[in-house]
């Protein structure tokens, strides 16, 4: 009976010590301003940001440990991850899947048994790392648990295509490395590469990177350097560069410009998010009037926006921003309408995330799914899907280390949950699993057929 009153006095300290911070930015502005001392002014506003980000994260709730999250649905009984099952219903394939718990990938069967595995630490890819700030400061033995592979794309004779990120670190993107089926590196790139590439039908690959921004760009109001500048990089099938677009250039040198009083600077000048990255085929663009093929389509969680970018034209070429909040994995369906993990959009009897199929001409939702009362959705942040050949839509509920497949109907008809779990006081805590996608065994041939069944 004594919490309530506690966590409220609690709160009251918290909220009294935030203020006198703010006064006191408040009057080292003033002071600087009077004596010139610019300096001292940003120092104050920014430690007051600091005591606005420890204040938040006492009370709230959502701020995440960026490697376990509150589980709200229990564990499966052993330790086979998948926990239902339904042949019948379910779109036959293979499972690859990352999770936060080591740096590495596992190709699984439908029914949990591993087919084939890749593991590489980044320290055993890169001696040294000059992208990485402080990186050679440290023992490598530090950075083994403080980095996870975020996402991976998988060729069919095995090779794999392996996103570096670390949380502790700004800029968070670690790099991009081509591994072969033994996980033997075939080439890296050295630069802040993070969530997600894309590869062309050429074998041209592009993958999101960030460069920190020292200078700033003329008419951006309200964004002081330094910042995140987030960049598409287009390599070549090989690993080599051509060439980096920036995100806020191609917005400014564009009609959707407006889009970037959207942009919030945070304590780590994450000003956008950009979290995907979809290569426009030319089956694909044909059932958009506003998209052709070559284009690319983007999402910037921290605007709520998704657009399309010209890679030709560095610019953004179409943009929209709707109901949805914080959004990831938006992809361009060959009917016409848009797929997208909506994490934080949903209000009703389920979970505050939801996937949505809606119409990007009309804005229409032509299908949703946010889970039920008893099994809600809800991931904060990270979060996926994949819309399966069956008309199925595999879901990845990367907080609650979670993936299920679903019907056009709602139902059930395959089920994911990491085993991985600790306890932290009375909650029970999960590994995240920021990405699982389902594969066509037909696909792939490096495996046994045996295998791949």
């Amino acid at each position: 009976m004594t919490a309530k009153p506690n966590r409220i006095a609690e709160g009251v300290k918290l909220a009294v010590f935030l203020m006198a911070i703010a006064f006191l930015a408040f009057v080292a502005g003033g002071v600087s301003t009077y004596l010139k001392w610019p300096a001292v002014e940003v120092f104050m506003q920014r430690t007051a940001m600091v005591a606005l980000y420890l204040y938040k994260s006492k009370v709230d709730d959502e701020v995440l440990d960026p490697f376990w999250h509150e589980a709200h649905l229990p564990g499966p009984e052993s330790a086979n991850p998948v926990v239902r099952h339904e042949p019948a219903a379910a779109w036959q394939g293979l499972n690859l899947f990352v999770n936060t718990g080591v740096q590495g990938a596992t190709l699984m069967d439908m029914d949990g048994k591993v087919v084939h595995e890749w593991r590489l630490r980044f320290d055993e890819a890169w001696d040294t790392a000059p992208h990485v700030k402080s990186y050679a400061d440290e023992d490598p033995a530090y950075w083994a648990d403080k980095i996870y592979w975020r996402r991976v794309h998988l060729y069919p004779n095995g090779d794999l295509l392996v996103l570096f990120e670390c949380p502790y670190r700004t800029p968070y993107g670690f790099g991009l490395a081509k591994l072969d089926k033994d996980s033997n590196v075939l080439w890296k790139l050295s630069e802040n590469a993070h969530h997600d590439t894309a590869i062309g039908p050429d074998g041209v690959i592009y993958v999101l990177t960030q460069t920190i921004n020292e200078r700033g760009y003329p008419g951006l109001a309200g964004i002081t350097p330094p910042f995140i500048d987030d960049t598409v990089t287009i390599l070549s099938a090989n690993g080599e560069k051509r060439k980096a677009i920036s995100i806020v250039r191609a917005f400014l040198d564009s009609e959707y410009e407006p889009l970037l009083e959207a942009l919030n600077q945070d304590l780590l000048g994450d000003i956008m998010h950009t979290n995907a990255v979809q290569y426009v085929d030319r089956a694909t663009a044909a059932a958009y009037p506003f998209a052709e093929e070559g284009q690319l389509l983007i999402s910037m969680r921290e605007m709520n926006t998704i657009a399309l970018l010209d890679p030709e034209a560095e610019r953004i070429v179409w943009a929209d921003t709707g109901i949805w909040r914080r959004q990831h994995e938006p992809r361009m369906l060959d009917n016409g309408r848009i797929l997208l993990f909506d994490n934080q959009g949903h209000r009703g009897r389920e979970g505050a995330t939801r996937v949505i199929e809606y119409d990007p001409l009309t804005g229409a939702i032509a299908w949703s799914y946010a889970g039920t009362a008893e099994e809600p959705l809800f991931s904060s942040v990270y979060g996926s899907q994949q819309r399966l050949a069956n008309g199925n839509t595999l879901i990845v509920e990367s907080n609650n280390g979670r993936a299920v497949e679903v019907t056009p109907e709602g139902r059930t008809a395959w089920e994911f949950r990491l085993p991985e779990r600790i306890e932290s006081g009375t909650k029970e805590m999960v590994r995240i699993v920021p990405d699982l996608v389902r594969i066509d065994p037909d696909s792939l041939t490096f495996l046994e057929k045996a295998a791949a069944r």
